[in-house]
C-alpha cells in the first residue's frame, strides 16, 4: 500500500447520526428503554468518504448538507479529515440528513433515514463540477442521494475512463445501463439477492455480471467477502475473527477501504479485498459509523498482526 495517495472522488449522502445502544431491537409498536445515546456523523457516503481518506487516499467529496449549525459541524469535520470540500453544496431551504439507529447488544441494527439536503444533489450540480469527477482515478457512489444523480456521475467518470464503484445501498433498483458503466459493484447478500433475484451469492453474483456489471463484490458478514468477475475468475475472501459490537458503517468502511486499494492497484485482487476486509473487521469492533473507522496505519498492523498468527500455526 505504498506509493502516491490514489484521487478517489466519492459522491453521495451525508446524514447525522442519533445512536441508541439497547438490549434488543424492538418489535412493532414496543418501547425499549436503558438505552445509551450517542450522536455521530454518517450518511453512506461520508461515511465511505472518511473512510478512503483515513486509509490512504486522496479524497474529493460531493455531497449536499444544509447551512444550518450541524452542516457547519460537518464541513468543519470534512476538513480536519483532510477530505477536499469544495465541491459540498450548501443548501439553505431544507436540514442536513439525519439518520435514527438503534443498535442492540449482538451489533445489529435497524436504521431510518430522513434525507434532507441530500435530496438536492441533482444532475445539475453534478454536471457542474464534471471536471473533478473527470479528473480522479475512481468515483464511489452509493444510494442515499437521487439515482438519476449516480447515473449522470458513472455516465462522466466512464466517459472519462474513470474507474466506477458502485454500491446501490441501501437496496434499489439498478438498470442496465447503470450495470454497465459500473465497473465494480459492491452489495452485501441481501442486496444482491434482491437487485439480481437470486438467493445463492455465486449466482446472484453471475446474473449482474451478465447485466453488464464487470466485477462484483458480494459481502458476507462475518463470514467475508465473495467476488467474481466477467473473465470467470471468482474466489471467496475469508473474515478476520473479532467481536462485533456494531457493525453500522462497516460495509460503508469496506467501500472506502476497497476503493483505495482498488484505484491503487488497477485491479480487484486478492490483497484489495483483503486490506478491505480488515478495515471493516476493526470497525465492528467499535461503536458508531465513522468513529469506527481506522486508519490506514493501524490497518496494515492488523493484517501484519494476523499473518504472524497464520505462519505460527
Amino acid at each position: 500500500m505504498n506509493g502516491k495517495r490514489p484521487r478517489i472522488a466519492v459522491i453521495g449522502s451525508t446524514n447525522v447520526d442519533f445512536c441508541s445502544y439497547v438490549a434488543r431491537l424492538p418489535q412493532a409498536g414496543e418501547t425499549i428503554g436503558n438505552g445509551v445515546f450517542m450522536q455521530a456523523n454518517g450518511g453512506k457516503g461520508a461515511n465511505q468518504a472518511v473512510a478512503a481518506a483515513r486509509l490512504g487516499g486522496d479524497v474529493s467529496f460531493v455531497t449536499s448538507i444544509g447551512t444550518d449549525s450541524i452542516g457547519d459541524e460537518l464541513l468543519n469535520h470534512f476538513g480536519n479529515e483532510g477530505i477536499d470540500c469544495s465541491a459540498v453544496l450548501r443548501n439553505p431551504d431544507v436540514s442536513t440528513g439525519i439518520a435514527l439507529i438503534v443498535i442492540d447488544k449482538k451489533g445489529e441494527n435497524i436504521i431510518t433515514v430522513n434525507p434532507g439536503a441530500n435530496a438536492m444533489l441533482t444532475c445539475e450540480r453534478i454536471a457542474a463540477v464534471k471536471e473533478l469527477i473527470a479528473g480522479v482515478d475512481a468515483v464511489v457512489m452509493q444510494a442515499e442521494i437521487p439515482y438519476s444523480s449516480v447515473k449522470c456521475a458513472a455516465q462522466i467518470a466512464h466517459d472519462a475512463g474513470v474507474l466506477v464503484i458502485y454500491n446501490p445501498a441501501p437496496v434499489c433498483d439498478v438498470d442496465d445501463e447503470m450495470m454497465a458503466l459500473t465497473d465494480v459493484m459492491i452489495l452485501n447478500q441481501t442486496e444482491a439477492a434482491i437487485i439480481s433475484g437470486s438467493e445463492n451469492t455465486a449466482e446472484a453474483a453471475q446474473r449482474l455480471l451478465k447485466r453488464g456489471v464487470k466485477n462484483v463484490v458480494i459481502t458476507l458478514g462475518s463470514k467475508g467477502a465473495y467476488f467474481t468477475c466477467a473473465n470467470g475468475t471468482s474466489a471467496t475472501i475469508p473474515s478476520f475473527k473479532v467481536k462485533a459490537i456494531d457493525t453500522v458503517g462497516a460495509g460503508d468502511t469496506f467501500c472506502g477501504a476497497f476503493a483505495v486499494a482498488y484505484a491503487r492497484r488497477k485491479a480487484v485482487d486478492l490483497e484489495s479485498l483483503r486490506f478491505a476486509t480488515a478495515a471493516a473487521a476493526i470497525s465492528v469492533t467499535r461503536n458508531g459509523a465513522q468513529p469506527s473507522i481506522p486508519s490506514i496505519e493501524e490497518t496494515l498492523s492488523f493484517i501484519s498482526h494476523h499473518n504472524e498468527l497464520t505462519d505460527k500455526k
